[in-house]
């Protein structure tokens, strides 16, 4: 993938007229490996204000070894955010699958030359969201594997278009669970990006986790990160054991397109925002009370 993100984010902040009105970085350990998070802010008014009680209250994260390539990826995610809530309640909304799946899954900004860089990340996270959901149900067979990192073991889920889906988990040293997620042509490939993800959500936990547990810190309101904490416990991991030995009860659902197109507005003048949207299995992800789904 060709990226244009240095000559299509140069006037991306607020300051030259932009969208973002600040880029954050920090130094970011990934099993020993130095890595660079970036967090990005979009100007008041593109975005609702969002009350989090773990995880950044920023639009746009990325994590990479290279500084530039953190904060561009941080950029487009924002950006991919900026184009979901112009769109998800709008008259336009069922034109992008908004109808079927309310949430952002399958949403992918990208700076490219062409727009199929866009469609293909895309595509990818609507199968992860997919696959993950019909496995969680029932529905799909997960392998268990032990992956190279130490500690660190992996579900991996056969995609509905091919491709591989992992959840990677592991016990943290502070003695809860963390997890990641993450679908690639490969398994090598998914595995490494889904150990990024449990390496930052064992960051943004770890705090949290100790308040939570120890009593000085109540469940937070926001859904995914109640089941983000519910996870993390030994109650939680022992479900997710439970789910991981269990027999699937017939083969994978069949995955039906709802939406396959980019999103046209502002942000097109920086990337190209893709949505690719599947009907998903179930709307069990978006239960409210279901607090013990393995889905955030």
């Amino acid at each position: 993938m060709i990226s244009l993100a240095a000559l299509r984010y140069r006037n991306v902040l607020a300051a030259h007229g932009g969208p973002v009105a600040r880029i954050e970085t920090g130094v970011f350990p990934v099993c020993g490996r130095r890595m660079i998070q970036a967090n990005a802010r979009l100007i008041p008014g593109l975005t609702p204000q969002r009350a989090m009680s773990i995880y950044s209250d920023a639009d746009g994260s990325g994590t990479h070894p290279r500084a530039s390539v953190a904060r561009h990826m941080a950029v487009s995610e924002a950006l991919e955010r900026w184009a979901f809530h112009a769109v998800v309640r709008s008259e336009r909304a069922a034109e992008y699958g908004f109808d079927v799946d309310p949430s952002s899954s399958g949403m992918s900004a990208f700076p490219g030359l062409v727009r199929t860089n866009a469609r293909r990340k895309a595509m990818l996270e609507a199968i992860e969201r997919f696959s993950m959901i019909a496995w969680w149900e029932g529905r799909a067979e997960g392998r268990l594997f032990e992956t190279d990192w130490p500690g660190v073991s992996a579900v991996a889920i056969d995609g509905p278009f091919g491709g591989v889906t992992v959840i990677a988990f592991a016990r943290t040293d502070y003695g809860g669970y963390a997890y990641g997620h993450a679908a690639e042509e490969s398994f090598g490939a998914a595995c490494e990006r889904a150990v990024i993800e449990l390496a930052r959500h064992e960051w943004v936990l770890r705090s949290s986790w100790l308040a939570f547990v120890s009593g000085q810190r109540s469940a937070p309101a926001d859904l995914f990160e109640r089941r983000c904490l519910f996870f993390s416990s030994a109650e939680g991991h022992a479900r997710f054991r439970r789910r991981l030995t269990a027999r699937p009860s017939g083969p994978m659902p069949r995955a039906e397109v709802v939406s396959d197109r980019d999103i046209p507005g502002p942000w097109a003048e920086y990337a190209t925002v893709w949505r690719f949207a599947l009907r998903p299995p179930s709307d069990g992800f978006l239960q409210e009370e279901d607090g013990e789904y393995f889905f955030w």
